[in-house]
């Protein structure tokens, strides 16, 4: 098990060498491809955090199950979250659905659930919240996503019913993983927060 400083100090060169490489036409098309096995390294950084406590992994593996069901459901029904599919930048795919995906899932509520248990001590308000800070993350991350081929939306239009699935299911991805795990914030896991939020606004300059 690694220090925890020496995780958040992978974390920010990944991320800090990924959002340059953005900016340089050359580079981008030779990083991206990267993308998954970033993700990959980012979550278990995240997990070593917790001292890979077995609740933690249990709870992150409900979430990635009902985030990877939710995302075939969408791509193939378009019932949850709209008409979209995925590009080739996230690797590989089930059935047109990237693995890292489940994954994305799973990291991004054990972060936002680690920030409203500092808010809260209430299980619902935190599920509640949790939808929200995950909501207002995809809100930052859908421009960029078409831009980097991650997933794409019919006619290019981002729909508000995504905003709204994304927050239904989130909170109840919130609720799964206060179930097992409870989540605490730690500095991992609000650096990593930070840096995937970041990622994805400089990018809107870019």
């Amino acid at each position: 098990m690694i220090k925890e400083r020496t995780g958040i100090v992978a974390l920010c060169v990944f991320y800090a060498v990924g959002v340059i490489c953005m900016f340089i036409p050359s580079l981008k098309p030779l990083v991206l491809p990267l993308s998954p096995l970033n993700l990959f390294l980012s979550f278990l950084i995240l997990l070593n955090a917790y001292h890979w406590k077995k609740n933690i992994i249990l709870g992150a593996a409900l979430v990635f199950f009902l985030g990877y069901v939710a995302e075939w459901i969408g791509v193939h029904t378009s019932f949850l979250f709209g008409h979209y599919w995925y590009g080739n930048t996230l690797g590989i795919k089930i059935n047109g659905i990237p693995l890292i995906i489940g994954i994305n899932w799973a990291m991004l509520t054990i972060c936002s659930v680690g920030l409203s248990s500092k808010v809260t001590k209430s299980p619902l308000l935190q599920a509640l919240l949790t939808g929200l800070i995950m909501t207002a993350t995809d809100w930052i991350m859908e421009p960029v996503a078409m831009k980097n081929d991650y997933w794409h939306w019919k006619d290019g239009i981002i729909p508000t019913y995504n905003y709204i699935c994304w927050f239904g299911l989130a909170t109840l991805a919130g609720w799964l993983i206060n179930l097992r795990g409870k989540p605490h914030l730690n500095k991992t896991s609000l650096v990593l927060f930070i840096l995937i939020n970041l990622f994805f606004i400089i990018q809107l300059f870019n």
